[in-house]
């Protein structure tokens, strides 16, 4: 009976109940830890801001192609929508009309600011932790047949 008791009392470990609080406790820190370490948001916004950079490639593209093909000149229909150009390819003032973007209208709340100042187009993200450093713009070229200039930065999103 002695050498039993001995066993027993000479077992070492955790018990079922401090492991659950243990595992409780931990939760409740990653919870409350975790969005301190992992800040997707500003990934989230760098990547919008890229989308936008795409679609004005793609929207500037299209309208290239559709103006050589239709060779009627200044200023065309594209999806009901009256598009001018500069050198064949849209305007800055006309780009958005071919995109389908967010953008602010009478003081609605949207996820970009757009801007137009001389040949340039700018698509700042409204939600950036630095608007300055978080945009697309689309620049028209002075030169006939070259594409726009079409870039984006993100090191403030």
């Amino acid at each position: 009976m002695r050498s039993s008791m001995n066993v027993k009392a000479s077992q070492k470990g955790f018990t079922l109940i401090e492991l659950v609080v243990v595992i409780v406790i931990l939760g409740i820190l990653a919870v409350t830890a975790a969005p301190k370490f992992i800040d997707l948001t500003g990934d989230a916004k760098k990547s919008v801001v890229e989308a936008v950079e795409g679609a004005l490639n793609s929207a500037a593209d299209m309208a290239h192609a559709k103006a050589l093909v239709d060779g009627t000149g200044d200023p065309l229909s594209i999806a009901g929508q009256t598009i001018t150009f500069a050198n064949t390819y849209p305007n800055a003032a006309s780009i958005d009309l071919l995109m389908d973007i967010d953008a602010e209208a009478s003081g609605t709340p949207a996820d970009f600011v757009l801007a137009t100042s001389g040949s340039g187009r700018t698509y700042t993200h409204a939600k950036a932790t630095t608007p300055a450093e978080c945009y697309a713009i689309y620049t028209e070229t002075a030169d006939a047949n070259v594409k726009p200039v079409i870039d984006s930065v993100t090191t403030g999103c």
